[in-house]
């Protein structure tokens, strides 16, 4: 599998398939008449730099990936794919005299005040949690077919029972790792019809763990069964509601108003849990509520304000970010929307420090969006640009631009 210490929402795969690349070649795997090792440097990709030190590797190529994803939501306010944010702090609104204290969380309409979240396209508070649905799922033998009637069985088909009735909650992951991210097996499609979930994904995105991160690696013959793993392990992950908000009192040295006594002792501050409401989806205004999660009614049941004024700031635990538009997308919240697939990989290519070596192909299409526009050649600039796109943020490259272009397009970022 394509897969690299380094959390990405763009899968590697996804990256390969934008440039060109072939997936078996990508995933270290070669076919002797499907997709044979022709390059004078070799196509295979390797896990690590050291293992191929002629070209760049999955690890070096996630990284370039995750500074691009990273550049990109900094850029347009929300993250490109759904994802958590953990214990983000916000100060709440103060008055414009100092010495006063409002005292209580509503608004001049009465209703609760509101805050923006660093993050935009809010989706719900919550913390992120997994739970296993089943372990040791087979994914081999009978499980394979040859959907492309090409020769070789390239398609993994599993099928579990689960109580999930959300296709963006089920995850795959390596057998044996306890649901770590590293070892998660992306992009897959799920449908689940009856308490039946239906797994499928490519078989080169199961190559055995073993032969990843062993010295003096070499090309995989992808006809040989002991070159891939033999089960995969079910996981589901959700957004768990019961952790969403603490509302949060720095110390009353007077003690006037509770934070000094049983909720504020000295030195610390005091908080009360409570719970979040979506005011402005895509502009991450939330409303804050103090409350108390019910384990038995699943809920949250609205609380008094434990303090006799409104917190001084909130400590904020949401779900976040774009989600694919396309009424035929199945699984909006885990596949990538095709817009920001194509700036993440063209941007990414950009930021490569080190040559890929690989088909004549994918090498002109990486030296391609490396290109730097800002190039003088006598006192001709290389390359036809304005002022403004040479001085975007992503840089001056052609993938920068490109990148830029697409995060300005009407409707992308986000008015801050």
């Amino acid at each position: 599998m394509a897969r690299a210490n380094i959390p990405t929402w763009l899968p590697l795969d996804r990256w390969a398939i934008q440039i060109g690349l072939h997936p078996l070649h990508f995933n270290q795997l070669y076919h002797t008449s499907l997709a044979k090792v022709t390059s004078v440097c070799s196509d295979v990709w390797f896990q690590w730099d050291w293992q191929g030190a002629d070209h760049i590797s999955r690890e070096s190529l996630a990284q370039a990936i995750q500074d691009a994803e990273r550049m990109i939501a900094e850029y347009v306010g929300y993250h490109l794919l759904p994802d958590w944010v953990e214990d983000e702090r916000v100060r709440t609104a103060r008055p414009r005299r100092t010495e006063l204290f409002l005292p209580t969380p509503y608004n001049a309409r009465g209703m609760y005040k509101s805050v923006e979240s660093r993050y935009g396209h809010v989706l719900s508070g919550g913390v992120r949690a997994k739970i296993l649905i089943g372990a040791g799922a087979v994914a081999n033998g009978a499980a394979l077919t040859d959907v492309d009637h090409d020769g070789w069985n390239e398609t993994v088909t599993i099928a579990v029972v689960t109580s999930v009735t959300d296709p963006d909650e089920v995850h795959v992951y390596y057998p044996g790792y306890g649901g770590d991210d590293k070892w998660e097996v992306r992009p897959i499609d799920v449908t689940i019809s009856a308490g039946i979930a239906t797994i499928t994904f490519k078989r080169w995105q199961l190559v055995s763990h073993e032969q990843l991160d062993r010295m003096g690696a070499g090309a995989l013959d992808a006809t040989v069964d002991a070159n891939f793993e033999a089960t995969v392990d079910v996981y589901r992950l959700y957004t768990d509601p019961q952790t969403q908000v603490y509302l949060t009192w720095e110390q009353d040295p007077a003690n006037a108003c509770g934070c000094g006594s049983s909720t504020c002792y000295a030195c610390t501050h005091g908080y009360q849990t409570g719970c979040l409401s979506v005011r402005d989806k895509r502009l991450g205004m939330l409303t804050y509520i103090p409350a108390e999660w019910d384990s038995n009614a699943q809920n949250f049941n609205q609380a008094d304000l434990v303090v006799c004024r409104e917190p001084d700031y909130l400590r904020l635990w949401y779900y976040s970010g774009w989600q694919n538009p396309d009424p035929r997308e199945a699984m909006p919240w885990t596949h990538l929307d095709p817009y920001w697939e194509r700036a993440v990989a063209r941007l990414a290519c950009a930021l490569l420090d080190r040559d890929i070596c690989s088909c004549n192909n994918a090498e002109r299409f990486v030296e391609f969006w490396r290109t730097d526009l800002s190039r003088v050649e006598g006192s001709v600039r290389f390359q036809a640009t304005t002022q403004a796109q040479l001085e975007n943020p992503f840089g001056a490259t052609r993938g920068g631009v490109y990148a830029w272009k697409l995060c300005n397009a009407e409707g992308r970022r986000l008015g801050r």
